[in-house]
């Protein structure tokens, strides 16, 4: 990776971890951040930008909420977050197959059958990384780090 693109990652960091741990003077170095480091500074950033954009929206539909579940098949609670519009028509599809009115869906059917409610999510998000600084930027960082991830698995 670019060392400007480190410099640059470390003063948008920065400011953000300072919220977080009283060493504000360290600086954070992508290239010596190990796999689980990397996913729980991604998991942190992803955390701030739903709660930027959660606050950013009156739609109560498009927020974002993260939840824990139980995949089939396993013991291990996983967390997700998803848009509460899925939340609700995943429910109420549950709901629906259970009196047999309709077939119940998979997440694939599911996903599909919401697109115009993503398609508007999308461009909610897009407004806002316009409007604020602050969300562009951590967007930025979410990008930087995943793309790290992705590197180092290679």
């Amino acid at each position: 990776m670019n060392k400007p693109i480190l410099v640059l990652l470390s003063t948008l960091l920065l400011p953000l971890f300072s919220n977080f741990s009283n060493a504000a003077e360290e600086q954070i170095f992508i290239d010596d951040m190990t796999v689980p480091q990397l996913r729980n500074q991604i998991d942190i950033i992803q955390q701030e930008i739903y709660r930027v954009f959660n606050l950013s929206t009156e739609d109560d539909q498009l927020k974002i909420v993260c939840h824990d579940y139980l995949p089939t098949g396993s013991s291990i609670k996983r967390e997700v977050c998803e848009p509460q519009f899925v939340i609700s028509e995943r429910t109420d599809n549950a709901r629906s197959a259970r009196r047999g009115a309709n077939p119940l869906l998979t997440p694939r059917q599911l996903q599909g059958s919401l697109n115009d409610e993503f398609q508007i999510l999308s461009e909610a998000m897009a407004a806002l990384r316009g409007e604020s600084e602050y969300f562009e930027e951590l967007n930025t960082i979410a990008g930087v780090l995943n793309a790290r991830l992705e590197e180092i698995r290679k």
